[in-house]
């Protein structure tokens, strides 16, 4: 296949514009967060290395857009297969009691990094983008999804990776996925009713798995409930009738242990009003009040400074973002080419959502950065991979004139059987935005 050149399509253009303004407020927001920076010193190092970051993102993207989606797809199974390897260190370190001469070394009793000389990798966050690309390989040109029976595959598939990725700990990122494997399944004729009965199973199994949880897992969910001053006062009153929930002593110390992240977050949510505190500015710029406030929680910082009109600036470039990402699935024929930009697109607004809800108060927290905001390397990386292959399918995309890919058809028992890889024969134009 010849190498794709870089020319960008007018929804790539718009997609990269959305992303450079999410990247500067990213930048300037984790400026103001360093320690030094906030105690009156030189020496932003955060974002010094972000900045490092979003320049190999920079040489990252304009790889996968030479190289082009049609060639990165062919290996999407080898890609997906690394990935998963490179989790399982992480559980042998765990379960071991290993950190491999400080390479796996914990952090808050989680095993999800790989410490390398000046960056540390979390695996989870590239098997994202491996994951996106396997499933969209596997699902392309079957339409055996109208049956019950034909989503078995795909979900005992994806269980093996979840599973390791839910024993670092890492609740946060199995519940990003989630939503991706229902879309593309969606995508790919799975019907409504199926998907429901699934999604009903999962949450008849919800009190089994509640069982399972830590402890401090527990508190992260019931933090969010416990936000109710009535709740706190039914559990302090009746501690008996709420030991599934949480006990005396938690709702009592609430606002100083468990629910010291949410307390803080809205109020510096709430303290930016329309305007903000001013770039710099407020309490929670100057004073270390929130933690993480660099990474999961940056999303308060940016409404503190900026007030609802920084927010609504952000959650617009994200709205660009998946408005566009939907354009570029809609006007894709190719089977792989829409799976892809479908499952891109679902990741990065279901991370938002995650984000910007945890910052709310409104889900649980879950160690859930806000895409090309928050500080990590990993995490802006893959972020950025992501929207390369997005935009490479806007960029080169066959027109197939053949039907349209995914339609049930009028007569149910005539299927594609489940372990065939060969596309339909049709001619291909190629068409660009």
């Amino acid at each position: 296949m010849r190498r794709v050149a870089i020319n960008l399509t007018q929804s790539g253009w718009i997609i990269l514009a959305a992303v450079a303004v999410l990247t500067v407020v990213g930048l300037a927001s984790v400026y103001v967060t360093d320690t030094h920076y906030a105690r009156g010193h030189d020496g932003p190092l955060n974002a010094g290395k972000q900045g490092v970051f979003v320049l190999a993102s920079v040489f990252l993207m304009i790889v996968v857009l030479r190289l082009g989606y049609h060639r990165i797809a062919q290996s999407s199974y080898v890609l997906c297969g690394f990935a998963v390897a490179a989790l399982v260190p992480l559980l042998v370190a765990k379960v071991l009691h290993v950190d491999f001469g400080g390479l796996t070394a914990p952090r808050n009793g989680a095993y999800r990094w790989i410490r390398l000389p000046g960056f540390q990798m979390q695996p989870s966050e590239f098997f994202k983008i491996a994951y996106v690309l396997a499933l969209a390989w596997y699902l392309r040109y079957r339409q055996n999804y109208q049956r019950f029976s034909g989503l078995l595959v795909p979900f005992a598939l994806s269980a093996i990776p979840f599973a390791l990725i839910l024993l670092e700990p890492d609740l946060g990122t199995v519940l990003l996925l989630v939503p991706v494997l229902f879309s593309m399944l969606f995508l790919a004729g799975a019907r409504k009713r199926h998907l429901a009965i699934i999604a009903l199973l999962g949450v008849i199994a919800a009190p089994l798995a509640w069982g399972q949880l830590k402890p401090y897992q527990r508190l992260r969910v019931t933090a969010v409930l416990l936000q109710s001053e009535s709740l706190r006062r039914a559990v302090v009153e009746s501690p008996q009738d709420y030991t599934f929930l949480a006990t005396k002593r938690q709702a009592l110390e609430w606002a100083a242990s468990s629910g010291y992240q949410l307390v803080h977050s809205k109020n510096a949510v709430g303290s930016g009003g329309v305007f903000g505190q001013g770039y710099g500015d407020g309490v929670y710029v100057t004073h270390s009040l929130l933690p993480d406030r660099h990474n999961d929680f940056i999303f308060a910082l940016i409404c503190h400074q900026w007030g609802l009109l920084g927010a609504v600036v952000v959650l617009g470039c994200y709205l660009v973002i998946v408005v566009a990402g939907l354009h570029i699935a809609s006007a894709t024929t190719e089977p792989f080419g829409r799976l892809l930009a479908v499952g891109v697109v679902t990741l990065l607004a279901a991370q938002t959502i995650i984000n910007v809800g945890m910052a709310l108060g409104l889900l649980p927290i879950t160690g859930m950065t806000l895409p090309f905001v928050s500080y990590g390397g990993s995490s802006f990386l893959s972020g950025m991979m992501a929207l390369a292959l997005l935009i490479s399918v806007s960029q080169h995309r066959p027109f197939l004139l053949a039907d349209k890919p995914f339609e049930r058809t009028a007569d149910p028992s005539i299927r594609v059987p489940l372990g065939q890889d060969d596309p339909p024969s049709h001619a291909t134009i190629d068409r660009r935005d």
